[in-house]
């Protein structure tokens, strides 16, 4: 586990609890840069904070530390859940948004076979 995929979920769990970086980290106690560069994996966390993000963000220690990969088995809770949420949230798009979705996804596919 990186600390850009723990950032990865960070930001995630915050933007699902509907807050900005600057109100999550008014409640952490740092700096809204220092909350961007934990969500970047430019800054790493202490255990101490990571609990706090946990208790502020309403989520098990274990999601931030899980892996995102998703090649681990289907029984992985946190991809399932993830999955389940982009399922929700592709359902409430129509014809215009899919399109837009797709090209999207191409993109970064394409992005990804360059080595970027």
């Amino acid at each position: 586990m990186s600390f850009k995929d723990i950032g990865l979920k960070i930001q995630l769990a915050r933007e699902e609890k509907g807050l900005s970086q600057e109100q999550l980290a008014k409640v952490m106690g740092c700096s809204q840069s220092a909350l961007s560069n934990y969500e970047k994996g430019k800054r790493r966390l202490y255990l101490s904070q990571l609990e706090l993000l946990a208790q502020i963000l309403d989520k098990p220690l274990e999601y931030f530390v899980e892996s995102m990969s998703l090649k681990k088995s289907a029984n992985n809770v946190s991809n399932n859940e993830f999955r389940l949420k982009i399922t929700n949230a592709i359902e409430s798009l129509d014809e215009q948004q899919l399109l837009k979705v797709m090209e999207y996804i191409n993109f970064l596919q394409w992005r990804e076979k360059r080595g970027r």
